[in-house]
């Protein structure tokens, strides 16, 4: 009897721990899976918080649509040719129509733009109402070019005062202009009396040596050291122009452009077509460097304000800006390396060199190295030819749009 009491006894607590063991077991396991389930869902939260978290403004993927309605204002020794070879480049890629002056590369710079002084009013092969780029030298006036190209992006490039000013003096050769071209510093003699000498440059060459860059923009030459004109003149192009590209920030400027356009950096590779000799540059002291930024006192206020907003510019463009400009320096270095012949060129006069195209050098290669005034010589033959099509080739035409034979094209 004492041993089946014992045994009971011992069974009870047997089954007890039992029990016990299997319901620690169950709630372990309960609290198991809520914490597999919560470690689950925070998972997927964190991976759903990551995945639609708002990123750095420069790694976001904004869908946007490349624009081909564009005025470029070309200013003189800025650089502005070679950005003009990228829209000539991208234009034609592309079939746009280009508007063009009826004489030469140039528009009358002495008068502010007109559309009656382009050579057809309208795009040739019936193509569109309107013109895309226009990109030659002209003197800005924005009543007139919204005619010729309607809601266009506005776009031009300056270039730090003193550099702009001594490239120009020295090609347009301002220094036979008024009899210095002797003086062993044309530039430092000038800067001594630069009133007196201005006097003796007649036409277009005497209205651009001061202030170049803004006069070209549209400021009243009468007006050189009238204050409130310089910035009534800022706070107008601030409010018109929609990118100002810095020459001196060159790379930079293109990837900006990139952006404000939606291009790929491919649209923006270059080859610097002319290479000034050394022996054709004027040394500047601090004394004569002090006397140009006074005597243009419109373009150095014309730099140091869009200067500021370049920067702005950059900073908004987002944390990959300068990842970015290596990318493109990398690809411009292996475009360049396909084109021409690395530190090989030609003289085409006794003051400039371009580069030595390779022999088998690409289409592309080709069109990125023909000059300015090719360029349009080419186009002003297309539009001409274009222009007196039979109607039935007009018909043609507005379906596939064939190139003249004599540009290079991609295949």
């Amino acid at each position: 009897m004492g041993v089946t009491r014992k045994t009971a006894f011992l069974c009870i607590i047997a089954i007890t721990f039992f029990v016990m063991a299997c319901y620690i077991a169950m709630l372990n396991g309960h609290v198991l899976a809520s914490a597999t389930k919560l470690s689950t869902s925070f998972r997927q939260f964190a991976s759903d918080a990551l995945r639609n978290a708002p990123r750095p403004h420069g790694k976001r993927r904004i869908s946007c649509t490349e624009i081909t309605q564009i005025v470029f204002i070309k200013t003189h020794k800025t650089a502005s040719t070679t950005t003009n070879s990228v829209f000539q480049r991208f234009g034609y890629n592309r079939s746009l129509a280009f508007a063009l002056p009826k004489h030469g590369h140039h528009f009358d710079e002495q008068q502010p733009f007109s559309h009656r002084k382009l050579q057809y009013q309208r795009p040739p092969g019936n193509q569109s109402a309107h013109f895309n780029i226009i990109a030659s030298h002209m003197t800005y006036n924005r009543p007139e070019l919204d005619k010729v190209v309607p809601n266009a992006t506005y776009i031009t490039i300056i270039r730090s005062p003193v550099k702009r000013f001594e490239s120009a003096f020295a090609f347009f050769k301002y220094a036979s202009e008024v009899g210095l071209n002797k003086r062993e510093n044309a530039l430092k003699e000038f800067m001594k009396e630069p009133d007196k000498y201005v006097n003796k440059i007649g036409g277009r060459k005497g209205v651009f040596l001061r202030n170049g860059m803004s006069v070209i923009l549209g400021f009243d030459h009468r007006f050189h050291d009238n204050d409130s004109a310089i910035n009534e003149m800022i706070d107008r192009l601030d409010r018109e122009l929609d990118l100002v590209l810095i020459s001196d920030y060159f790379d930079e400027s293109l990837v900006l452009l990139k952006k404000a356009l939606c291009w790929k950096l491919d649209d923006l590779l270059y080859i610097s077509k002319f290479i000034r000799t050394d022996s054709k540059r004027y040394p500047i002291s601090k004394s004569v460097a002090k006397k140009i930024l006074k005597w243009n006192k419109a373009d150095v206020k014309l730099y140091e304000h869009f200067n500021q907003t370049f920067w702005k510019k950059v900073h908004s463009y987002g944390t990959d800006f300068y990842e970015d400009v290596r990318e493109y320096r990398t690809r411009l270095q292996e475009f360049q390396e396909d084109c021409v012949e690395m530190n090989k060129t030609e003289r085409t006069s006794g003051r400039v060199y371009k580069p030595l195209m390779k022999a088998n050098a690409s289409a592309e290669c080709r069109l990125a190295l023909i000059d300015n005034g090719q360029f349009h010589d080419m186009l002003k033959q297309e539009a001409a030819e274009n222009y007196n099509l039979t109607k039935h080739q007009k018909l043609l035409m507005q379906t596939k749009y064939t190139r003249h034979s004599s540009f290079p094209h991609k295949g």
